[in-house]
């Protein structure tokens, strides 16, 4: 099932990711990926609680369901550790070799 219902406003499903689902998200552009917990579940945002490796202290970043639906970011989620959902719409880029 998709993260983003498709309508004119894009929002998050709300029966999809839910306060204290764990997530792993990574910024389009980025290397590297922050692991974290969902402490906020909007129609229009996820706020996410991750630990920040640099200064060792825990961080927030909020995700909008309109940058979710351009592409820009990649979002794993689970709520047991059974079933990992995951949600990229970013533009594919490259060759593909056959």
């Amino acid at each position: 099932m998709a993260l983003i219902i498709d309508e004119t406003h894009k929002a998050f499903d709300l029966a999809q990711i839910q306060r204290g689902n764990c997530v792993r998200i990574r910024r389009t552009g980025d290397s590297s990926a922050r692991n974290g917990f969902v402490t906020e579940v909007t129609p229009d945002k996820l706020r996410i609680l991750y630990c920040n490796t640099q200064n060792n202290a825990t961080s927030y970043v909020d995700i909008t369901a309109a940058d979710v639906a351009l592409g820009m970011w990649e979002i794993y989620w689970t709520a047991d550790f059974q079933t990992i959902n995951y949600e990229c719409n970013a533009p594919q880029t490259g060759n593909i070799k056959q």
